[in-house]
C-alpha cells in the first residue's frame, strides 16, 4: 500500500517497538517519510484542525499581533517565512507557533495565546502531551532499527517548558482561478529536529512533495507524497540524520501549487505539525566514523549546517536555522 512516492504502515498490525523497527527500516534508510495508520490521535487531530481553522478564519488582527513571531514562537504572517533562503519568493502561508502548554488546570502557556487559541489551552496541551509521547514510542523503534540501545535518542528527547518542541498550525490561502503567482506554497526544505508528525485534511492535501535523498537539488526530480485517509505523515529530522550517521535519512521536501493554476483555482490547505525537538543541550555527535558516511550524505548534511565530526547542541543547530529563515 502506497501514498505516492511514501510508504504505508498499519499499527494495528504492529505488536511492540521490535516489530516497528522491522516495519520502517527501509523508509527510514531512503525517503526518511512513512505513513502510520490507526496512530490513536485521529479524534484529538479532529478537534485540533476545528480549532486550528476557526483561528486562522475569525481571529481579529489586534490578537495576532498580540502574539506576532517571537523566540520561534506566536504568530507568522502570510509571506513572512522562506524555508528556502535561496528562493526569491517568500512561502504561500500563515502559521503559528505553540510552544509548551503545561497539561495541568488551569493550564500555562510558555508564550502569549491569542483569544481564539487561549480558550481551548486545555485541549491543545493535552494534544502536545500525546505527541510527545508518540515521538517517544517512534524513537525507541528508530533506534533499534540501526542496531542502537532503545533509549538512545529518548533519553535526549523532554516534556516540558525548557524544551524546543512545538505545535504548528498552518493555513494556505486558497489561490483564485486566473491569478499569477509563485508555485512556492512552503518552499524545499528539510526539518531540523528529530522528528515530525504531520497531520493533514485528505481533501486539499495535494501539493506536498518530497526529492529523494540520492537526487541533487539541481535535478527536480520532486516525487508526490499523495494521501491516505486518517494516516498520520512521519518524517526524519536533521537531528536524526545526523546523530545516525545519515542512516536515516531527513529528506527535503515543499508544498508546490500545480502549474498552470488550474481554471477552477487551487482550495485553501490547514496542516498541523509537531515538530520534535531533542532537549536544547543535547550534542549531536555521530553514532558512525566519518569514514562510513558516502560522500553524497556527508554534502548534504553540510548543506543542512551540520558537518559530521564536529559537535553542536540541539540549540546551537535550531538557532542557526530558524536565522536563515525568517524574515521580518
Amino acid at each position: 500500500m502506497s501514498g505516492g512516492a511514501v510508504s504505508v504502515i498499519d499499527l494495528a498490525n504492529i505488536d511492540g517497538a521490535a516489530e516497528l523497527a522491522v516495519a520502517v527500516k527501509e523508509a527510514l534508510s531512503t525517503t526518511g517519510f512513512i505513513f502510520i495508520k490507526n496512530h490513536g490521535m485521529e479524534k484529538d487531530a479532529d478537534e485540533m484542525f476545528r480549532i486550528s481553522e476557526n483561528f486562522f478564519l475569525n481571529e481579529t488582527e489586534e490578537e495576532k499581533i498580540k502574539a506576532q513571531y517571537k523566540d520561534n514562537r506566536g504568530y507568522t504572517k502570510l509571506s513572512q517565512e522562506k524555508l528556502d533562503p535561496s528562493e526569491t519568493a517568500p512561502d504561500l502561508k500563515e502559521g503559528f507557533n505553540c510552544g509548551f502548554i503545561s497539561p495541568t488546570e488551569p493550564p500555562v502557556a510558555s508564550q502569549v495565546l491569542p483569544a481564539l487559541l487561549k480558550d481551548h489551552a486545555s485541549a491543545i496541551a493535552a494534544f502536545q502531551l500525546k505527541c510527545h509521547k508518540f515521538c517517544q514510542m517512534l524513537l525507541e523503534a528508530f533506534a533499534l532499527s540501526i542496531n542502537l540501545d532503545k533509549d538512545f535518542f529518548t533519553s535526549q528527547h523532554a516534556h516540558g517548558p525548557e524544551q524546543s518542541s512545538l505545535l504548528r498550525f498552518l493555513h494556505y490561502p486558497a489561490i483564485p482561478a486566473g491569478v499569477q503567482t509563485t508555485p512556492c506554497r512552503a518552499s524545499s526544505h528539510s526539518d531540523y529536529g528529530s522528528t515530525t508528525l504531520l497531520f493533514q485534511r485528505t481533501a486539499g492535501s495535494e501539493g506536498l512533495q518530497i526529492l529523494p535523498s540520492t537526487e541533487s537539488l539541481e535535478s527536480g526530480n520532486w516525487k508526490d507524497v499523495g494521501a491516505v485517509e486518517g494516516a498520520l505523515l512521519v518524517n526524519v529530522g536533521d537531528a536524526l540524520e545526523f546523530w545516525s550517521g545519515a542512516h536515516l535519512k531527513s529528506t527535503l521536501h515543499r508544498v508546490w501549487l500545480p502549474q498552470p493554476i488550474p481554471p477552477e483555482g487551487v482550495p485553501e490547505r490547514f496542516s498541523m505539525a509537531w515538530f520534535n525537538q531533542p532537549s536544547p543541550d543535547a550534542v549531536f555527535k555521530c553514532v558512525v566514523p566519518t569514514s562510513d558516511i558516502s560522500q553524497n550524505d556527508l554534502e548534504r548534511m553540510k548543506k543542512k549546517g551540520a558537518t559530521p565530526g564536529v559537535e553542536i547542541t540541539s540549540q546551537e543547530h535550531l538557532m542557526a536555522r530558524l536565522a536563515a529563515t525568517y524574515q521580518t
